[in-house]
């Protein structure tokens, strides 16, 4: 029996809180706040039904939509980046997914978003260690502002068969000036660095090629693009998402600002890993990506988009942006900017 994995960039899964003038469960009122401050400070409420509602709710409709792939079944696993909170996490799962899922993990980051990776998974959890306070090679500042999640995941009852997934949402590409744009490839460079040096950490000599694992998430790059290159051709980890015959069917990011997609989602298998499951392809969910414009002939613009292998691509290619969404996608609402991605493990 094969085990459904999923990443997916949800992009920005918030809770929004009804704050109080005092703290949860404080019978004497003495945590009170005083009212000058009431305007700006407040505390978070009893996790409760009605202290909190999910942000965007349509939006993350169709994200629960585009992870059931149209119909009923939803992945074992899913890997998220973007996430803001556990609560968060499990009001999705409970809202959205009818509570789906049995396990759910996150840890809090130091990003200052609060964007966090996050599981659920069906899967039983064996095991989760955190790589958020690790720090870069010589300094003194964190290497992963979003963590490197590492989980180990039951595939049979037993728990003897297992998979461990580093679930990873690298530095983003956005930059306004020359010298933030070297600075935030740097740090994508060392991120992915720092995972090879994890996974030979956790997987030494002949385990490196005989332990199933995999690298899932936003490593916010193509696959040639420098930063990267190592971690996605160098290391020994085998793409899965290159065993799609056609170069244009594996983008997954959808930038409107730059009228372009490119692969930013990446699912990096270990060697072993890749030979168990040799031959499956994964799918790629884009019926829930949005577009730019509504053109003249009433379908959705661009006609044509690009194609960009790496970032500011030279020669990018271009094919029709015109295939089917789901019927609720218009140029305001979408599932994500991203696409999840699904693959199959026996």
């Amino acid at each position: 029996m094969a085990h459904t994995i999923c990443t997916f960039n949800v992009n920005n899964l918030f809770v929004r809180y009804r704050f109080g003038q005092v703290f949860p469960g404080d019978m004497s009122g003495k945590s009170k706040l005083e009212e000058a401050l009431t305007a700006t400070f407040g505390y978070l409420p009893l996790n409760h039904p009605g202290g909190y509602d999910i942000f965007a709710p349509e939006m993350r409709a169709l994200a629960a939509k585009a992870l059931r792939r149209g119909g009923t079944k939803l992945p074992d696993v899913i890997c998220f980046q973007e996430v803001e909170s556990l609560l968060a996490l499990r009001a999705f799962n409970a809202q959205h997914l009818k509570k789906a899922y049995k396990y759910a993990m996150l840890v809090d980051s130091h990003d200052l978003r609060q964007i966090d990776v996050a599981v659920l998974s069906n899967l039983e959890i064996l095991g989760v260690r955190s790589h958020v306070d690790d720090l870069q090679p010589g300094g003194r500042s964190k290497l992963f502002s979003r963590d490197c999640l590492e989980i180990t995941l039951a595939l049979n009852r037993s728990g003897s068969q297992r998979v461990t997934l580093l679930v990873n949402h690298l530095k983003s590409r956005l930059a306004s000036t020359p010298a933030e744009r070297t600075s935030a490839d740097t740090k994508r460079q060392r991120q992915a660095d720092g995972i090879v040096n994890i996974l030979r950490e956790r997987f030494p000599g002949a385990a490196f090629g005989s332990e199933l694992f995999a690298v899932v998430g936003d490593l916010n790059d193509a696959p040639d693009s420098p930063p990267i290159r190592p971690l996605i051709h160098g290391s020994g980890l085998v793409s899965a998402i290159d065993r799609i015959p056609a170069a244009t069917d594996r983008w997954t990011h959808y930038w409107r600002g730059g009228g372009s997609v490119s692969q930013l989602d990446h699912v990096l298998l270990s060697p072993a890993l890749a030979r168990a499951t040799a031959g499956a392809v994964p799918h790629i969910e884009r019926r829930g990506v949005g577009f730019a414009n509504v053109l003249a002939d009433g379908h959705p613009g661009p006609r044509q988009i690009r194609v960009e292998k790496i970032e500011d691509d030279p020669a990018p290619e271009r094919f029709d942006f015109r295939f089917a969404r789901f019927p609720e996608v218009n140029t305001e609402l979408s599932a994500s900017d991203h696409c999840p991605i699904f693959f199959e493990v026996p």
